[in-house]
């Protein structure tokens, strides 16, 4: 560039000289980037939250100040031993919710104790009332306002009044089966049918998950189980209507149906032997029916020895879409990701009330940083 046209670019944008150029923030990077460390307070140190602790302790830019967990087994002892770390940590595990929520500095709370919305919602008032915001695993938060309007819209009006953010997310619901097919809407136009089918082989996975699919059990104990709500996956109906309601798909009706998955020889696992005719795990789907076709549908196999398990996402569309994931997502350490994830993203928001997934266009891996960009 020449002397005249340098003086013309220094004189319309500014002097970047090597200090002022130093100085200078990308402009999509807040200032308040530069701020300490995320501190966050982790409720809940069962198999997920324990999960959740390993992958937050991977991230040099969040420090965990507290925790907190009423079950003998967790509380009074350190968080490290807690949640097998392998080593202390030098956070004990506290029984009292309200000290701690009242006393620790903390930017976000990690909630992990419950699927049930109405169970875990008075925990998720009072860190809202504490000022506190919080990312939660309960399935139900995930896309909350059909099945429960009146404590979603009692959650998002005490969220904006305290300034926080209350986001319920984890692989499913919250990405493989409602996130990631919208992601993949972007590639199209005239959409008129979605399907996600998830295969998930459970015969390595935790023995409360092998349970809440219904293994071992007997025709007529799965009936049971599923009749009360002890057997099934929790979720699909949200992932429906996280997906209804973002492409404006106004449904008539939502159909689910539940039925095991039988076992038709004796299989031998590190939990249980099932015996022939009885229950190696589930299959659990929801259809969206909109002017009288299915629009949506969901299908969940969660089994021992499930066959080619996998992650599909086929879009009836202009142009069509079809996504395979070979051996599908893992459940818990992909959860533990997408929670520990979420963590910056929830903590330095300018959104305030009870969001969704969606409405983080999105939530990178790579995290921006201050840097000096250079001009020529």
């Amino acid at each position: 560039m020449s002397g005249d046209d340098a003086t013309t670019k220094e004189g319309a944008f500014g002097d970047f000289s090597e200090e002022a150029a130093s100085k200078t923030v990308p402009w999509n990077v807040e200032r308040h980037l530069d701020q300490d460390k995320i501190r966050t307070i982790h409720y809940g140190i069962g198999a997920i939250g324990s999960e959740v602790v390993r992958a937050v302790l991977n991230n040099p830019d969040i420090e965990i100040v507290a925790a907190i967990d009423a079950h003998p087994s967790k509380s009074g002892r350190d968080l490290g031993e807690a949640a097998d770390i392998g080593h202390t940590l030098g956070i004990p595990v506290q029984y009292d919710v309200e000290p701690v929520l009242k006393d620790t500095f903390a930017d976000v709370v990690v909630h992990s104790t419950g699927s049930s919305l109405t169970e875990v919602y008075p925990q998720i008032l009072d860190i809202v009332a504490a000022e506190k915001s919080v990312i939660s695993t309960c399935e139900e938060l995930a896309f909350p306002w059909v099945r429960y309007p009146e404590i979603s819209n009692k959650l998002d009006r005490r969220a904006r009044e305290s300034g926080v953010r209350v986001l319920g997310t984890g692989v499913n619901p919250g990405f493989v089966m409602d996130l990631l097919p919208l992601v993949m809407l972007t590639v199209c136009q005239g959409v008129k049918a979605i399907r996600v089918e998830r295969i998930v082989d459970i015969s390595q996975r935790r023995i409360q998950l092998q349970r809440k699919a219904g293994v071992g059990l007997s025709p007529r104990g799965f009936q049971a189980g599923a009749t009360d709500g002890a057997i099934g996956h929790v979720g699909l109906r949200e992932s429906v209507f996280m997906i209804s309601d973002t492409l404006g798909w106004h449904l008539e009706d939502v159909i689910e149906t539940l039925e095991p998955v039988v076992a038709r020889r004796r299989k031998k696992t590190e939990f249980y032997s099932v015996e022939k005719g009885y229950s190696l795990g589930l299959r659990q789907s929801a259809r969206g029916v909109m002017g009288g076709n299915e629009v949506i549908r969901l299908d969940l196999e969660m089994s021992l020895g499930a066959q080619e398990p996998r992650d599909v996402i086929e879009i009836d569309g202009k142009p069509p879409v079809r996504m395979l994931i070979p051996g599908g997502i893992q459940g818990d350490g992909a959860t533990a990701a997408i929670v520990a994830n979420c963590i910056p993203a929830i903590a330095r928001s300018h959104q305030v009330g009870l969001l969704t997934m969606r409405d983080f266009p999105m939530l990178p891996y790579y995290r921006p940083r201050p840097v000096t960009r250079e001009f020529e």
